[in-house]
């Protein structure tokens, strides 16, 4: 995603991860406040690494929720960025961070 340009793009990666979940969950209550939805009626899905998304959100706002589907879900990044042999992982460091670095390990 970077339809709404660089600095937004920015805003939901790396050390600003937080913020992906944080607006999904806005636009979540944005459908229950303006009546769309209620949480006994409101589910997701999320595909690799919005699998994440769901998992982060099944965490943070259960209660917002009926049901929430991780398809292949990216959900241990730690041990998947902390191996660089695996397929993609040193590519996925401008994505996600390198967890080698401490103040993205603590992230």
């Amino acid at each position: 995603g970077g339809e709404l340009g660089r600095a937004w793009y920015d805003g939901g990666r790396r050390l600003n991860k937080r913020n992906t979940f944080d607006d999904f969950i806005a636009c979540a209550e944005h459908l229950v406040a303006h009546g769309f939805s209620s949480p006994d009626r409101m589910a997701a899905r999320g595909v690799s690494a919005g699998g994440l998304v769901m998992g982060a959100v099944a965490n943070l706002r259960p209660d917002l929720f009926r049901s929430l589907v991780m398809k292949v879900p990216f959900v241990d990044i730690l041990s998947t960025m902390l191996d660089p042999t695996l397929p993609f992982t040193i590519h996925e460091y401008d994505e996600w961070g390198n967890p080698t670095e401490q103040v993205v390990f603590n992230y």
